[in-house]
Parts: C-alpha cells; structure tokens; sequence
C-alpha cells in the first residue's frame, strides 16, 4: 500500500471527483457535530440548577443529534456511489484491457484469473473503498477537534492521551502489515479456485467419462486447504488488530478517568468538564479504532487491487493506423507469406522461413501433421502475433501498415471450436454488426445449410442459443458459425477446421455452401480431413514449420512426397 497506488485507485473516479471532495467536507462537519455534543452535554450538566441556560444547552444538543444524523445520511449516500463509480470505471477499464493485451497474455492466462480480475479483486476494492470512505474524513475531524477541545477543557490530562495513542496506531499498523501478505496469497489463491472451478463446470462430461470426479475433488479440496490455511491466517490477524487497539486505548481511558477524578476532587475541573472529558476519551478512541479496523480490512483490498494493477500494467497490443485506405470489398485479394518466421518461445521456431502466395480469388489450403504450423500461419494472418521476420502482405502491401480491426473486418474466419454468445440465433449470425439486416441474416443461414433446422425451432431465427446448449448438435452449431462468417460478406474466407464437428451429410452440406461462398473470393482452408481440400486451387504443405510442397491436389499426389504419403495414410484408414 503506497502513495501512488492510492492515487492511480483515485485517478477512478472519474464523473465522482466532485462527489468525493463533497464527501470529505460533509465528513468534517459531521465529526464536528458529533464533538460538539458531549461539550455542551457538559455544559448542561454545570447549570443543573439553571433551568433557562439548561433548556438552551439541551435544544443545542437536540439541533446537533438531527444535524449529525442528516449529514450522516448524505454522506453515506455519497460515499456508495463514490466507491461504486470506482468500482465501475476499474471494472470498465479490466474488461477493456482484456480486447488489449497481447495474444500472448490471453493464452498462457486462465479464464477464471481473468474473471477474478474483473470481478472478484474490484469487487473487494469497491467494499475496501466503501469502509474506508465512510470513516475516513469523519473519523480524521472527530479526533483532530476532539483533541482540540479536550486540550480546550484541560491540557494536563489531555497529554495522557496524546502520549498513549501513537501506541495504540503502532500496534494495528504491525498487526495490518503481516495482515497484507496474506491477503495477497488469498486473492491469488482466490483466482485460482475461480480458474478451477470454472474448468470443472466446462468440462464435467470428460471428468465423469474418465470418472475423474474424486481425482478432481481431492485436487479442490486441497486448493481450498491451502485457502483455508491463508484465510484463517489472515482473518486472525485481522481480527487481533481491534481488540489490541481496544485494550491500550482502554488503559488510556482509564488513565483519563483517574486523573480527571482527582482534578475533579482538587477543584481544578468542574463536574460537566470531567464528564466532557470522559466521553471525549471514549470518542477519541472510537474513531482510531475504527480506522484501525479499515486499515485492516484495506490490506485485502489493496491486495486484490495490486493485482489488478499489474493485470492493467500488461503489455498491449500498439496503437496503429493506416498508411492508406484499404480497397473496397469486391475487390480481389491476394495473400503473400515471404521469409516468414515465427516461435512462440525464443530459441524453439515453430515457423522457419515459409514463403507460398495465394492467387486473387484462389482457394487455397494448408496441409500437413498436427502441430507443423498451419494454425500459426492464421494466427500471424489474423496480426494475433507479429511474425519474428519476414513480412505477409495483402495485395502488395504489408499488413504491418493495416490496423488489426480494419484487417479483421475483411476476413471471415470459421474456427475449428465453436463459440456462441448467450443470444437469439439472429443475433448470433448478425455478430459482426447491426449493419447486417435480417434479409441478410436469412439469406446466409439457407447459404450455410443452417436454414433447416432452423426452421425447426419453436422461434425459429428468434430462438434463444448458447454454447451448452445441448438440444442442438456441435455440427448444428458450426452450420451457425459458418453463417455467422458468411452474414459479413467476407473478402477472404479462412476455414480452421471447420467442419471437424459434422458428419459426412452435413460435410457435404458445408462444402458446398463453402464453394458458392469462396466463389469470386480468396479462401484459406485449413483441414485435417484432406477429403475437403482436394477440390482446392493450390495446397501448401508444411512439414515441421517449413514448405514442403506447393501444388494442386493431382500434382501433389504424382509428386509422389510428403503430401502424397499423407493422402495414403488418410485413405487407408
């Protein structure tokens, strides 16, 4: 916990800045009136015996007790949507970082940190925020005028107090600062349960066909010891913090109550001043124990919101923008790969000088054993990653010079695992923008073969979908997904394993739909069954991250090479 994370949390509050410097005022005067109270409750027990100055100390007090409620009320009213505008905006600002980190960070990152990130973690900062800012202001002025007029009534007793207090701070801040290191070790624990929790749910069927339930089981149940180890930890330390506070400021209680008695018995004090002062000692303390309760409860947040930072901190993917307007999308594309290389890892290339172009309007596909690159090559198509050298240009220009959203908006890309968002199928196939009309929707839903069993559904275009969606085959939900990239009238179309998911009926559906849509435009097939890349202009084959062969599929096969032993082995079975 330091300066400058405090003030990048405040840099937050944006639309709430004038709201928290309102709050810290409305604090102010709000422990002003709580201080005023116990001074005139004295000043009223002093004339006892005067019934018009008696009235008049107790209609002041009455005025304080309502004003003290009333400003109470607004700044807690305040004070929540303070703390829940930082909330929103840091909210905002991690679901935002998300569509700006490298590719890099997003796969070797788990879904369920990432959730804790935007959820978790900037929920216990908003709370954290939320303590904090309703007792800060008001509890700093309570103890500022308290001591201010407990030095007003009498200096000499006051002192007790001035000397004793640093005590009682000293020992929450050492309790609050072992505290810190295990709030942290429970957030990242915390991700973690999330991360796990989350793969379980997504992948119950494989856990119950491997009967890996107790595997799994006994693998939470010791994440959540080591959660359960941390947190109590933790929560000890936490919870010590009040009551050791508690126990010195009594001691100095009780210093303030035996030396106020005995000015009180010499006469240097009267009766409603030691009574002030006695109830200024007990409120003195009331808000450095709360402060020291926030503190506490702040070591989690500021754990939590560490974390966040670091997450906010990530590399991003550079801003960039067009040398030149890219041509319009009935023009012909070519794609040219030239010395390309690329690893993911230094030192272990996955792609090693890999030159091949694909024609205006060619369907061209990309061939060879599991893990030689060809997905690579998308992802480097796609700008995900950034090739180590060697350049790839489109239509002569490089698409180093041509903003990644602008790229995207002139491909259709179908990936090997589909993805549906929680929404009508209408919606669903007009993702890429509101741009697309429904005439356009329908159109490519009878395109891609989806139309039938569209039709089929009790709302048909209109019916709720999501991935775990189980009334609806995985073939069924690529079908969508294919529509989805033919709704966005694609200039090249990049095929990932598209039809992995269907049956011979529904492949055949799908090739023929993918013909119509590859007419006139550059196609890109990527497929481990070869049966669909035989119709293609041109085959490049990769062969452990270089081009082996580049050819029709008849060429390839009279070659008699690589591709050729790859086509017998597919055939034989």
């Amino acid at each position: 916990m330091n300066v400058k994370t405090v003030k990048r949390l405040f840099s937050y509050l944006k639309g709430a800045s004038a709201l928290a410097v309102l709050s810290v005022f409305i604090g102010i005067f709000y422990g002003a009136a709580t201080v005023a109270i116990p001074y005139f409750a004295g000043k009223a027990t002093d004339n006892l015996g005067n019934m018009d100055a008696l009235i008049r100390y107790l209609i002041v007090i009455l005025c304080l007790i309502v004003v003290a409620a009333l400003l109470q009320f607004a700044l807690i009213r305040m004070n929540n949507r303070v703390a829940y505008s930082i909330g929103l905006n840091l909210r905002n600002a991690t679901y935002a970082k998300m569509h700006r980190v490298k590719m890099s960070y997003i796969d070797q990152t788990s879904a369920g940190k990432l959730q804790s990130f935007i959820i978790s973690d900037v929920e216990t900062v908003s709370d954290g925020m939320l303590m904090f800012l309703n007792q800060f202001a008001s509890g700093i002025a309570t103890v500022l005028i308290t001591l201010a007029v407990m030095f007003y009534i009498s200096w000499k007793i006051s002192l007790i107090v001035v000397i004793f207090t640093p005590v009682s701070i000293a020992v929450s801040y050492l309790i609050a600062k072992g505290a810190y290191k295990s709030f942290a070790a429970q957030a990242s624990i915390r991700s973690k349960q999330t991360a796990f929790v989350g793969e379980s749910v997504k992948n119950f069927r494989e856990c119950r066909i491997y009967n890996a339930i107790g595997k799994r089981t006994g693998s939470f149940d010791e994440l959540n010891g080591e959660y359960r180890k941390t947190s109590t930890k933790a929560t000890f330390l936490s919870s010590i913090s009040n009551p050791s506070s508690r126990f010195v400021n009594a001691l100095i209680y009780a210093g303030v109550v035996l030396s106020g008695c005995y000015a009180g018995i010499g006469g240097a004090i009267t009766v409603g001043s030691l009574m002030s002062l006695l109830a200024y000692a007990n409120q003195f303390m009331k808000p450095i124990n709360d402060l020291t309760a926030v503190y506490t409860e702040l070591t989690d947040s500021f754990a939590c919101l560490n974390r966040v930072f670091e997450y906010l901190d990530s590399p991003e993917i550079p801003e960039e923008k067009a040398l030149s307007a890219l041509p319009e999308k009935d023009k012909h594309f070519d794609i040219e790969f030239r010395n390309v290389c690329f690893s993911y890892v230094e030192g272990k290339p996955v792609l090693k000088d890999v030159s091949f172009t694909v024609g205006k309007g060619e369907s061209f596909a990309i061939a060879g054993p599991t893990g030689c690159g060809k997905t690579t090559l998308i992802n480097l198509l796609m700008r995900y990653y950034e090739p180590d050298s060697g350049d790839i240009f489109i239509n002569g220009r490089s698409i180093r010079e041509i903003p990644r959203s602008e790229l995207r908006n002139y491909i259709g890309f179908v990936t090997q695992d589909t993805w549906l968002s929680d929404d009508t199928i209408m919606e669903n196939i007009r993702f890429a923008g509101p741009h697309i009309t429904d005439e356009q929707v329908f159109d490519a839903g009878k395109q891609s073969g989806s139309d039938s069993f569209i039709r089929k559904l009790p709302k048909r275009y209109n019916e709720q979908i999501d991935n775990d969606r189980d009334d609806i085959s995985e073939g069924q939900k690529q079908l969508l997904t294919i529509a989805r990239a033919m709704a966005s009238n694609p200039s090249i179309m990049i095929l990932d394993e598209a039809t992995s998911s269907v049956d011979v009926v529904t492949e055949d559906r799908i090739q023929k739909a993918v013909r119509r849509l590859l007419n006139g435009r550059t196609g890109i097939i990527i497929a481990h069954r070869l049966s669909t890349i035989t119709n293609c202009d041109k085959i490049v084959v990769i062969d452990n991250g270089t081009v082996s062969e580049i050819g029709s599929h008849e060429e390839l096969i009279a070659n008699g090479g690589f591709y050729s032993r790859l086509y017998a082995s597919y055939i034989s079975g």
